[in-house]
């Protein structure tokens, strides 16, 4: 008997069906809508747990098995505020009264409430609600075993800068890693890293530890690189070879060369460049440039998933200038870009096995110790059990109280004169209500203008500026890697299909003296943008993220494996074979998109995110967006200051 295309690619393993179909618990109505999905999940069966249900697909083991991505839970619990579908909160009477309340357990939530446990009075309260399982926001991790080996892979922030001991945090790109510099001594995390041995043939490869090492365009990294072409074959480091072995046609393999060299310069002859960059779209400067089609499709997937979640059609050159992209920097060294190449001396960059879950880890077991197990060290804190009744514990300074979808900000009277705001959130099939001395919202500005309900009219409307593009990250256990060894590759780039990049990496060692060969246990993790390059900057999003919401996991299931077996299967690849498992993690607005003038404003108007950050009453807002980077540093640096503001209140 022949078998099916399903079987041929290992859709009928039991890492990917049985443990969320058999097991599931498929929640809905109430109990998703209130935020009480997962609320028995220490209870889980070892070693799989299932993940709730077969949109949201396996969750891996560990900590967050029950919160890969923005899981089905929770968006049912989102799209209940937006479509106000939760009980009337002005008649709910409050239930427990604290000093600060943060709205949001990812960076910038925890580093509000960091910013609390230093700054606070004794007898002084702090109560931090977030809707997941677990805190972190894209800052956590997915965990699997495959053949007895522990594996970690991040679920989407990632790449932390080490601060070595002569980094001038003020001179350094404007101060913007001021706070984090501050956290990151204050942690003692280490200033350098070892990472894993290399054995078994691994050695002759350059592997980073950081998932997007060859990711930028203008790689040149030494690692062993490959496009594939259908039809075509792999092309092996394309870059050295000028692009002359892809199928590109003579006049865009130029293109292709002059753009990841950064050969084409209008910037340097321009007056006040950063109004003029944040006057047009990227795209806008590379027509300008003289660069076609297929420079916009090599470098839209790597805007996308690098920081703004759709293409270059949709986001302000001056963004791009953020990534340091072709075009938007000088073709010759300027003495800005020289004291850039200084500083870089003393930072660097590490991704853990998790992803900067590591990080957000080591201040979770600061500020509430004996929260995660361990001797303290970064090695152990990230691999360590969280202790869950440890968060919300009576009496204690500062609580995290999880799955709490928060519905209702609003204060207490006239914002102008209440000394109160009242938040309500759903947890547990119930509603309840907290009364603060003041807030900060460290939630996702998306949400923020859905809950804040007496929100002022110059507020909501710097809000509509914000637009936002989704990425889904989905990490791929393997029983081995030898295929990529076969190649003779370690990183592998495409062009059509699901995805558009995945590389090896190489984890830090964190003590462990194992070595990693090609045919050890791995994951893959893939990037994945949903780019919509032809619709207008303010539709690009929610078009991706439509997208992205309307596909099951079994069909992204289906579209990787066949996407690997296409790429490696001549290598020796079988997807039945060395597949192991595969999460996937939604984030529906996993990044700002700022169009042109939301940086600077436009015509001498003040940008948005400007009006954000001055408040309202005793609601501060404290999220990455704000910096129109979002990244672990800027979730901080934005919190940092809303917490200021907030216990200046208090």
């Amino acid at each position: 008997m022949s078998q099916s295309p399903r079987d041929t690619l290992g859709m009928e393993s039991a890492i990917t069906r049985r443990d969320f179909v058999n097991g599931a618990l498929v929640g809905t109505g109430a109990a998703l809508t209130l935020g009480g999905g997962v609320a028995n999940a220490a209870a889980a069966p070892a070693p799989y747990a299932p993940s709730g249900s077969p949109w949201t697909g396996y969750g891996g083991v560990g900590d967050y098995r029950w919160s890969n991505g923005n899981t089905e839970a929770v968006i049912e619990a989102a799209h209940g505020i937006r479509d106000r579908s939760y009980p009337d909160a002005a008649a709910q009477a409050f239930d427990e009264e604290v000093d600060l309340l943060v709205v949001g357990g990812g960076f910038s939530g925890m580093t509000a409430a960091y910013e609390f446990t230093r700054r606070a009075h004794a007898g002084q309260t702090c109560l931090l609600l977030e809707n997941h399982p677990i805190m972190g926001g894209e800052a956590k991790q997915n965990e699997f075993v495959v053949n007895g080996r522990r594996l970690t892979a991040p679920q989407g922030s990632n790449g932390g800068l080490i601060i070595k001991d002569g980094f001038d945090k003020a001179g350094f790109d404007g101060g913007r890693y001021d706070v984090y510099t501050d956290i990151y001594r204050d942690l003692a995390i280490p200033t350098a890293f070892e990472l894993e041995r290399l054995a078994g043939g691994a050695e002759r490869y350059n592997i980073s530890d950081y998932h997007f090492a060859a990711m930028a365009p203008q790689s040149e990294s030494g690692f062993a690189l490959g496009y594939h072409f259908p039809g075509h074959g792999w092309a092996k480091n394309p870059h050295q070879a000028k692009f002359a072995n892809t199928p590109w046609p003579v006049a865009v393999q130029k293109e292709m060369d002059d753009f990841v060299n950064n050969r084409r310069d209008l910037v340097s002859a321009t007056r006040d460049v950063d109004h003029w960059l944040d006057s047009i779209t990227y795209h806008d400067l590379l027509d300008k440039l003289g660069y076609g089609a297929t420079v916009k499709q090599f470098v839209d997937p790597y805007i996308a998933v690098a920081n703004f979640g759709v293409s270059g059609s949709a986001i302000s050159a001056y963004a791009a200038k953020r990534l340091y992209l072709p075009g938007t920097t000088p073709t010759i060294p300027t003495p800005q870009t020289e004291r850039q190449k200084k500083d870089n001396e003393n930072i660097g960059v590490v991704s853990f096995p998790g992803g900067n879950a590591a990080f957000l880890r080591m201040m979770l077991a600061r500020m509430i110790p004996g929260s995660i197990g361990g001797d303290g060290s970064i090695a152990a804190t990230a691999s360590s059990s969280v202790d869950f009744a440890t968060l919300d514990r009576a009496g204690a300074p500062l609580r995290i109280r999880l799955s709490s979808t928060v519905i209702d900000v609003r204060h207490d009277g006239d914002p102008a004169t209440s000394g109160h705001v009242l938040v309500t959130y759903a947890r547990d099939g119930k509603i309840r209500r907290v009364r603060a001395r003041s807030v900060v919202m460290a939630s996702g500005g998306w949400v923020n203008r859905n809950i804040v309900t007496d929100m002022p009219e110059a507020l909501t409307a710097a809000y509509g500026a914000f637009h936002y593009g989704p990425v889904m990250t989905a990490n791929v256990a393997l029983t081995n890697w030898r295929f990529f060894d076969t190649l003779g590759l370690t990183v592998a780039r495409w062009f059509e299909g699901l995805g558009w990049h995945v590389g090896m990496r190489r984890n830090v060692a964190f003590g462990s003296n194992r070595p990693l060969t090609p045919d050890d246990p791995t994951v893959l993790t893939f990037y994945i943008p949903f780019l919509e390059p032809e619709l207008p900057a303010s539709m690009q999003g929610a078009a991706a993220r439509a997208r992205l919401l309307a596909t099951s996991y079994a069909e992204f299931e289906h579209q990787i494996r066949t996407q690997m077996t296409e790429m490696f299967g001549p290598a020796g690849f079988d997807a039945r074979r060395d597949i192991a498992g595969i999460v996937l993690n939604r984030w529906g607005h996993a990044f700002v998109a700022p169009q042109p003038g939301w940086y600077l404003g436009r015509n001498g108007g003040t940008p948005p995110h400007e009006v954000v950050r001055r408040g309202h009453g005793r609601i501060f807002f404290g999220h990455s967006e704000l910096q129109g980077t979002m990244a672990m540093a800027m979730a901080m640096r934005e919190a940092h200051r809303a917490a200021g503001q907030a216990m200046a209140m208090l």
